[in-house]
């Protein structure tokens, strides 16, 4: 961890941070954490809904397990961006066989994240506040690593400097302008829930509603049929994104011309029915498997003993 910490004030001392990116927006990854929530063991929810308050004395809009999964955005909101390079991790999507410039994939990432927090999570060391923020960063963490575009960055002729998760990947969707922003917001799936979520306030409609996304995702694609859950590995997932990323975001298909010729989604498209279906299917794939593999990581972790 100690290696880890020294590497990102290296980055923050260099200015190299990248801009500041999301993953699913506030709804997606609520979700995420109720599908997580509800498959935690008894003395798990009892660990972090103890672990919650130590938050909240400092951070007042997290009131819950399932809002903290906001936190790591949230506080962007308040100027706070030195973590930002924790939010995604860009494997090169790289078509055209540009030379790749030299921070394409920098160590510090998603990937190392993940496993900084479950450490600092198994210390005997940690106070509870560091405990408290480690919590919230893995539950949102992992939220980002299964929204594919936080996995991937193109590199073409016209953007060699690689196109920042999709960021620079322009759409002429009015409700989002960049492949990235539609993703974060589920290309569309998250539609018809969103009248009834509100942060502030928070209560009963917004449980309900995000409630009802996770058992729908819960029962589209069952934990049981999903051998895939059991991989806590973040290297793997991480690999896992950057393919459905290459297939599905950056190479969806488009439309299907008369000769049954698929053509992918390009800069400039407004993206077509065809696209955004097949885009939220593996959203709710995706949103299911991060749930699945948050709870059976956290269990994992409080289950399997502190570490010095």
């Amino acid at each position: 961890m100690k290696n880890f910490l020294l590497s990102l004030l290296l980055l923050i001392v260099l200015g190299t941070l990248p801009a500041p990116v999301c993953a699913w927006w506030d709804t997606g990854h609520m979700t995420v954490a109720a599908v997580a929530y509800a498959r935690l063991t008894p003395a798990v929810r009892t660990w972090v809904d103890e672990l919650i308050p130590v938050l909240t004395a400092h951070y007042s809009g997290t009131r819950n397990f399932i809002e903290s999964a906001t936190w790591p955005d949230d506080i962007k909101n308040d100027g706070v961006y030195i973590y930002s390079a924790l939010h995604y991790t860009n494997i090169p999507y790289n078509p055209d066989g540009v030379a790749l410039p030299a921070h394409a994939q920098p160590e510090i990432n998603v990937v190392s994240a993940i496993k900084t927090m479950a450490i600092i999570l198994r210390s005997r060391k940690a106070i509870a506040l560091e405990k408290a923020r480690a919590l919230a960063f893995l539950v949102h963490f992992v939220g980002d690593i299964h929204q594919p575009l936080h996995t991937t960055s193109m590199y073409t002729k016209e953007q060699p400097e690689g196109n920042l998760g999709g960021n620079r990947f322009r759409l002429s969707d009015s409700a989002h302008n960049s492949l990235h922003k539609l993703w974060d917001d589920g290309c569309g799936f998250f539609d018809p829930w969103k009248p009834q979520i509100s942060r502030e306030p928070w209560g009963e409609p917004t449980e309900k509603a995000l409630l009802a996304i996770a058992d729908s995702v819960a029962r589209l694609y069952p934990e049981s049929e999903m051998p895939a859950a059991r991989n806590l590995d973040p290297v793997i997932w991480a690999e896992e994104g950057h393919a459905l990323a290459v297939k599905y975001g950056y190479e969806g298909v488009q439309l299907i011309d008369g000769e049954g010729i698929k053509i992918p989604i390009r800069p400039g498209d407004d993206p077509s029915a065809l696209y955004l279906g097949a885009g939220q299917k593996i959203v709710q794939q995706q949103v299911a498997l991060a749930g699945y593999r948050l709870a059976r990581m956290l269990n994992e972790i409080h289950d399997g003993g502190a570490d010095d």
